[in-house]
């Protein structure tokens, strides 16, 4: 296999750094928190779940939402050593 192609396996390999989530208002924090303390490891596969919900009604606004939830989700349970801290 040529080098370049083992470079781009690498770099597919390495861990994504997510600095930003946005989230539309604080009942979306809200949310959130409440899905870590109902589901806790689970709750970011728990916001994908409402998510893929709202998407198949049809729901965009709510797709869209749960989808920026279950980001901050994940970020808040990435741990301190994986989050950037400034």
């Amino acid at each position: 296999m040529p080098s370049r192609y083992r470079l781009l396996e690498h770099r597919r390999a390495e861990p994504k750094l997510r600095t930003h989530v946005h989230l539309p208002d604080r009942s979306a924090a809200n949310d959130a928190a409440e899905l870590i303390a109902l589901f806790g490891d689970q709750a970011a596969s728990e916001a994908e779940a409402r998510a893929a919900l709202s998407r198949d009604r049809g729901n965009v606004i709510h797709f869209c939402r749960w989808r920026q939830i279950g980001r901050m989700v994940e970020l808040l349970s990435s741990g301190p050593g994986e989050a950037a801290l400034h």
